[in-house]
């Protein structure tokens, strides 16, 4: 991408450099700790950092150029007539003498995200948007997977999936993919109309819609308008719309322009499917009573991760044996389900992320878990608003009209788990409220046996593998 393609993108103006000089988009980097030599800076600035202050830094590291908001001081460098905290720009020179490419522009995340969206326009090629309240990393990597059979697919690492980690997955694109799938997050209304706007999906999965970032969204019909935001740039003559329709909010959707598939356990879909007898850490279920497919996981709730990723697989010709094999092949995502043998004792940590909805489908996963006994350890669910008390009593609620023999809470929040527990006459004496990772470890040391499974779990800003790390 030319220099000045850029500045006609950003509305930049060139204070260094020239505008014939060639940047690989897929060099542009926003993290002064990581660049290399050779790669393009974009001085990100947020309300707790400012990527201005670290152009010296990044140059000093063999960056070639840089997009910049504030113009600032780099020390080793000549200055110029405007004073100690500015340079001259058109006198930057590298180490070499060749000069750098900077770029000042009023907004740099705003330019970060137009080069990106300008950028995608430039590959004719499938770009499959998966979004929901839960299970979109899932759904994500287990759709990447099955196409990766047949295809050259291109992925969100993780879940880089907000407004600097879309942009940067689509600049890494390459003549070479076939395919590209994106995860989109949101906590904030508008945040889906951004992204879906940046990536122009031609494909989007929606997995549900669920009580999630309710401090922002408001509510679940919030939530669903959020999601539904997706929608306005699907192609209305290609386009392809996968939902989950068991879904309460989903399965209203309609529209006589795009296509939509449906997938869930209900006969109505277009792919039902029915779970065979759960084992312990796999799933069997078949697939309009037809085809049988098996996951190397746990959780009943992953089958809808699955028929997403069988619902894409049908419409880009992926055969049923390949389809078979990948999903069989996929491991979860780290901290996501990921059971753990500690000292003869099973741990499930799912200690990514907690709503109440993913909180739920865990405690289905200990429920048919086959052990001697089962633990809880539950920290806050967060963001979810004015009825995050509630949320949590609910849970304390299921907890104590289920099978389990212990229960740990930890944060704020969770006090109201353990009070509600406690009000429905579950045995104090196997009721903990923690005030840190190390009193959670000691306990469940001291408590678990052989033989027993511990469910871990909490919104990520509790750090609850912080647990695991203690007990391993």
């Amino acid at each position: 991408m030319l220099v000045r393609e850029i500045l006609k993108i950003t509305q930049g103006k060139l204070l260094s450099g020239s505008p014939n000089m060639n940047i690989d988009p897929a060099k542009m980097s926003t993290d002064s700790r990581t660049i290399k030599r050779g790669e393009f800076f974009i001085a990100l600035k947020g309300p707790n950092f400012d990527g201005n202050g670290f152009v010296e830094d990044v140059f000093s590291k063999g960056a070639i150029g840089a997009i910049v908001s504030e113009v600032v001081s780099v020390p080793w460098l000549r200055s110029g007539r405007e004073g100690p905290r500015t340079i001259r720009f058109a006198q930057v020179r590298g180490k070499q003498g060749s000069k750098k490419i900077v770029i000042k522009a009023r907004d740099t995340t705003r330019a970060f995200q137009d080069i990106a969206a300008c950028y995608r326009r430039k590959f004719k090629i499938p770009i499959i948007a998966v979004t929901g309240s839960n299970g979109k990393t899932t759904a994500k990597e287990m759709i990447s997977a099955v196409l990766s059979k047949r295809y050259n697919v291109l992925k969100n690492a993780g879940t880089e999936n907000n407004h600097i980690g879309v942009p940067a997955t689509l600049l890494k694109l390459k003549p070479c993919h076939d395919i590209c799938v994106l995860e989109l997050g949101t906590n904030h209304k508008g945040e889906i109309r951004l992204l879906a706007g940046i990536a122009r999906p031609t494909v989007a999965v929606i997995t549900n819609v669920g009580p999630s970032h309710l401090e922002f969204l408001g509510n679940l019909k919030g939530v669903y308008e959020e999601k539904k935001d997706v929608l306005g740039f699907l192609d209305k003559k290609d386009g392809l719309l996968i939902l989950n329709g068991d879904d309460k909010y989903l399965s209203k959707i309609s529209h006589e322009e795009i296509d939509i598939v449906r997938y869930g356990f209900k006969a109505s879909n277009d792919l039902c499917a029915e779970p065979l007898k759960p084992a312990k850490d796999s799933l069997k279920f078949v697939v309009n009573n037809r085809w049988v497919f098996e996951l190397s996981l746990c959780g009943v709730h992953n089958i809808y991760n699955a028929l997403a990723a069988i619902a894409i697989a049908s419409r880009f010709g992926i055969s049923h044996r390949s389809v078979r094999d990948a999903l069989f092949d996929y491991a979860p995502a780290k901290m996501r389900l990921d059971i753990k043998k500690m000292n003869g004792f099973d741990i499930i940590n799912d200690s990514y992320n907690s709503n109440p909805l993913s909180m739920n489908s865990a405690l289905d996963v200990l429920k048919y878990y086959p052990a001697k006994a089962k633990w809880v350890v539950s920290a806050d669910m967060l963001e979810l608003g004015r009825n995050s008390v509630r949320f949590h009593k609910l849970i304390g609620e299921r907890i104590a009209r289920a099978d389990i023999d212990g229960l740990l809470t930890f944060g704020g929040l969770s006090r109201h788990t353990l009070s509600q527990a406690i009000a429905l006459g579950m045995r104090r004496d196997r009721l903990w409220h923690c005030s840190s990772h190390d009193q959670i470890a000691n306990i469940l040391k001291k408590m678990v046996k052989k033989g027993d499974a511990v469910l871990l779990k909490g919104s990520r800003s509790m750090k609850m593998e912080e647990v695991l790390k203690r007990l391993e």
